[in-house]
């Protein structure tokens, strides 16, 4: 499987995309540094990027470098609003060291990571025709009934927005660092949906709000939530420890939407 998947990449990449010598150069030594997944650019066909809105041309996706059997789950990363101004290769670089790419290769598990990037906050319109796109491109390599979510901040607000517009799209998802969360949110529409809220202790109104979203989960009757407050966690310390914390991975892989 996994070299069907690579012959993919490498026929999307050949024929739509040309990497600079200096993306390549990071993209061979984030490569060599992995021992557990096998990074690549994905670059969205350009009769699509007109529905794609605010996202960048390029995604990150990763396979287990081992051989696998069978579909396998697929982890969608979504990144802070820092990422938005970053260039593709300085991205790469960050999600290698403290984002989806390095919390697929430390969780080390037999599962699919995609990256997406934006210019602008998440859309779930975007999102769901960009997940549509990846369903049909990789229908022989992803279990549909086990797709999750992770983000933090802009991220996690994407995150908790997408799952509740399409809860059906998901199995589980992981989340934090943001505000806003209010009581008209679509709580009775995640009433068994597994969230696992991940917020720094440290973070401000953000904690109140991951705090307050799990809490109506679970007044919902919800028994899959679960919250953890990293001790003296700021902002940029709790994305970098929520990206780290391969128990949010394991327990989610634990959940299927079918």
């Amino acid at each position: 499987m996994k070299n069907l998947a690579l012959s993919i990449f490498t026929l999307l990449l050949l024929t739509s995309f040309q990497q600079t010598p200096d993306i390549e150069k990071t993209l061979k030594d984030i490569n060599n540094s992995f021992k557990n997944m096998e990074v690549s650019l994905l670059h969205w066909p350009e009769d699509l990027q007109p529905k794609l809105g605010n996202l960048k041309k390029t995604a990150f996706i990763a396979f287990p470098k081992k051989e696998t059997e069978g579909k396998l789950p697929l982890l969608i990363a979504l990144h802070g609003g820092g990422g938005k101004s970053w260039s593709i290769e300085e991205q790469l670089k960050r999600s290698s060291k403290v984002k989806g790419l390095s919390l697929a290769e430390l969780a080390g598990k037999d599962l699919i990571l995609l990256e997406p990037n934006s210019f602008e906050k998440w859309d779930t319109k975007t999102l769901n025709v960009m997940l549509d796109y990846i369903l049909e491109t990789y229908k022989n390599q992803i279990d549909q009934s086990r797709i999750y979510l992770i983000g933090h901040s802009m991220g996690g607000k994407g995150t908790w927005e997408w799952i509740q517009q399409s809860p059906e799209r998901f199995a589980a998802a992981g989340l934090g660092g943001f505000s806003g969360v209010s009581e008209n949110d679509n709580f009775d529409k995640l009433d068994n949906f597994p969230v696992f809220g991940m917020v720094g202790a440290e973070d401000g109104k953000n904690v109140a709000s991951a705090k307050k979203m799990t809490d109506l989960l679970k007044a919902t009757g919800n028994k899959n939530v679960k919250y953890i407050a990293f001790p003296g966690a700021n902002h940029p310390q709790g994305n970098k420890m929520l990206f780290s914390h391969v128990e949010c991975v394991d327990w989610m892989l634990n959940f299927s939407n079918k």
